[in-house]
């Protein structure tokens, strides 16, 4: 059961199983996002993400008002975006218990990888995060994207956890 207090108004109820922004990723029991975009909206994918087995819908008010009437589980919330980022922080809810994030113009991945080594040589288990995907003694993953969205970072901050990462 996916409780997530203080970003939304539920209707309905639903066991979740996993969470998404893309319908094409739904599996049975998943919450589908029906995220705003640039060039479309996730909301025209609301019956695919259905026919598929989303149990439920994280969509602005008015469009969870229309879903509900349908029968169909939501969460209503102003801004779904950091809705679906706090669920998936929730969701999946461990990560490493040191993190470093690096910002700036140039350089980051270069800095990752030098603080993921540095921490590597002090015994520390480690992994880098970013354009280079998942990076960690013996281990690489791909996130798909430079920046992942926030269910695939929280999915991947969780598998690091349950690695022993506890310095990203």
């Amino acid at each position: 059961m996916l409780n997530q207090p203080n970003i939304g108004k539920a209707s309905g109820q639903a066991d979740i199983t996993g969470l998404t922004a893309d319908s094409r990723a739904v599996q049975p029991g998943y919450l589908f996002a029906a995220l705003g975009g640039t060039k479309t909206s996730g909301v025209k994918f609301i019956d695919d993400a259905l026919a598929r087995g989303a149990s439920a819908i994280l969509a602005e008010p008015q469009i969870a008002r229309d879903l509900a009437l349908r029968g169909v589980p939501t969460l209503a919330c102003a801004n779904p975006r950091l809705a679906l980022a706090l669920s998936a922080a929730a969701f999946y809810d461990r990560q490493p218990k040191h993190v470093a994030a690096v910002t700036g113009t140039n350089g980051k991945t270069s800095v990752a990888s030098f603080a993921r080594q540095i921490w590597q040589k002090l015994n520390h288990p480690a992994a880098s995060l970013g354009t280079l995907g998942v990076v960690a003694e013996n281990y690489h993953a791909d996130l798909g994207h430079t920046t992942p969205d926030p269910v695939r970072l929280h999915q991947a901050l969780a598998d690091l956890a349950v690695r022993g990462i506890d310095h990203l």
